[in-house]
């Protein structure tokens, strides 16, 4: 049975399912000066709307505009989302789209942002170009970051005093990353980071081979491909001995592509064609290596104890070429209030990164770690709950949308 302490009490923790829970801690109050019980009271309402608007959308609820920000000169796309029907400065979100070729404009996080925005925010979401072609890219990360906040920071119709920024995936823990920047840090006043990594090794490890680790207790799952392929997309070339595999970096880059085009989980044998045709433009050396990362779903997965070695290499040399992938030299330096949540079931990183992540932030800046079964990026997402697990998770999911909608508040 899967107990996880909190790090350093009295930070709430939300255990995953179907582990018993304990006596819930008291939250901390992040509204220290907005006591009044009418801003209490106001509370409720905001997730009210917010349900409203995920599960039955109006149109005319929220309004949402394209506009531009100004990233080192270069004028990006952005959508900026506001409730209709509210007048006068409201807390602002940035919120980040993370590694999908869809980027600002995915259905799920325009389903997700809308609701957001119903609940009484401003939300802008940058488009970022490097992300939207499914390159990793952390270089450009703290400026991209750094310009969306300022963007959001010039409008006039947000609280300047409640900005949040909201990341999801890879975009969570590039998140805490840039709001180390002294001009990030001092234009935030909370981060939302959701289904984010601490341990770029063990996030290779675990999409190539589903293994991953917490206190002495270890899961295997079924990963979901489309990490790896991402993964190898993105470094094979730069492993040594690999400089030449360019032809299979580029055939299970494509198959992420397709992944994100049919918007199909990845392990669907919808892709069995796509993988033989891919597999014909590598060169009939390098076909090992490929049938390894994509290989079809009539055949059993790779060998562990192959697919284990080669991680660690393709994690070592994403991080000699983006040293920035790596969060361990910047997470003790975040200043800003932050919370955590991941999917218990999640197939592309799983939820004991986020733990990591709560143990190795400052306890003066956690607000919160939740654990929950329902959302993630792929995978089970409630299946099997039946009625009580749904409206157990329910409840932890909506004490997360809580703490959330109160976050910007230093």
């Amino acid at each position: 049975m899967l107990t996880i302490p909190s790090p350093v009490q009295p930070h709430p923790l939300s255990y995953p399912y179907p582990c018993p829970r304990p006596a819930r801690a008291r939250i901390p109050d992040l509204y220290p000066c907005l006591r009044p019980a009418s801003r209490v009271g106001s509370r409720m309402p905001s997730l009210l709307r917010f349900f409203r608007e995920y599960y039955r959308p109006d149109p005319a609820a929220v309004v949402a505009e394209d506009t531009t920000y100004d990233r080192d000169g270069v004028a990006l796309p952005a959508t900026v989302f506001r409730p209709a029907r509210k007048r006068g400065a409201l807390p602002g979100w940035v919120v980040l789209h993370g590694l999908t070729y869809t980027g600002r404009e995915h259905p799920s996080l325009v389903r997700f942002v809308r609701a957001i925005a119903a609940a009484g925010n401003v939300v802008l979401v940058p488009d970022i170009p490097e992300w939207r072609a499914l390159r990793v890219a952390p270089a450009v990360t703290i400026g991209t970051i750094r310009a969306a906040v300022r963007a959001l920071q010039a409008r006039t119709d947000i609280e300047h005093e409640h900005a949040g920024l909201f990341g999801f995936s890879f975009g969570a823990t590039q998140a805490l990353i840039a709001s180390t920047d002294s001009d990030v840090g001092s234009r935030l006043h909370g981060i939302a980071a959701w289904g984010g990594y601490a341990d770029v090794h063990r996030l290779f490890r675990y999409g190539m081979i589903g293994a991953h680790e917490l206190d002495g207790q270890h899961w295997t799952d079924r990963p979901d491909p489309y990490g790896c392929w991402i993964m190898a997309g993105n470094y094979l070339t730069h492993m040594p001995g690999f400089d030449d595999h360019g032809d299979v970096a580029t055939a299970v880059y494509e198959l992420a592509l397709e992944a994100w085009r049919r918007r199909l989980f990845a392990w669907d044998p919808a892709y069995d064609p796509d993988k033989i045709r891919l597999r014909e433009q590598v060169a009939p050396a390098h076909r090992e290596l490929f049938d390894k990362l994509a290989p079809l779903t009539t055949q059993p997965p790779p060998d562990p104890t192959v697919m284990g070695p080669l991680s660690q290499q393709l994690a070592d040399a994403a991080l000699r070429v983006d040293p920035l992938f790596d969060p361990t030299p910047f997470l003790q330096h975040v200043r800003v209030p932050v919370l955590l949540a991941h999917g218990r079931h999640d197939r592309l990183i799983p939820f004991s990164e986020t733990v990591h992540l709560s143990r190795r932030l400052p306890a003066a800046v956690l607000r919160g770690t939740t654990i929950t079964a329902l959302f993630e990026h792929s995978g089970g997402a409630a299946a099997g709950l039946g009625p009580i697990g749904l409206v157990r998770e329910g409840g932890r999911f909506v004490d997360v949308l809580r703490r959330v909608l109160q976050l910007p508040v230093r």
